[in-house]
């Protein structure tokens, strides 16, 4: 496709299926599974108080778990590729 991302991302403006349309909404259905959101509710807000939450556990000295693959995931390599995007120097 010629003009890049722009242009890629203006077929989301035409009418009709899209499959980046779904993609998108698979995506987003994801992100709110994975964090327990839900989207009838202020998504913000519910980010802040997932932030104080996890902020409050570090004051006290409670664990907790960051970004990536959970240590103990079943099969966690077969979540792992090597076609991702890498930092330029990397």
């Amino acid at each position: 496709m010629k003009g890049g991302l722009r242009a890629l991302y203006r077929t989301l403006e035409l009418p009709g299926a899209n499959p980046l349309k779904d993609a998108h909404a698979a995506l987003d259905t994801a992100v709110l599974t994975a964090y327990g959101f839900n989207a009838k509710r202020d998504l913000l807000a519910q980010l802040l108080a997932l932030n104080q939450e996890v902020a409050a556990k570090i004051e006290k000295g409670t664990p907790v778990m960051p970004p990536g693959v959970p240590k103990h995931y079943p099969e966690a390599k077969k979540l792992v590729t090597e076609d991702c995007i890498t930092p330029l120097g990397a």
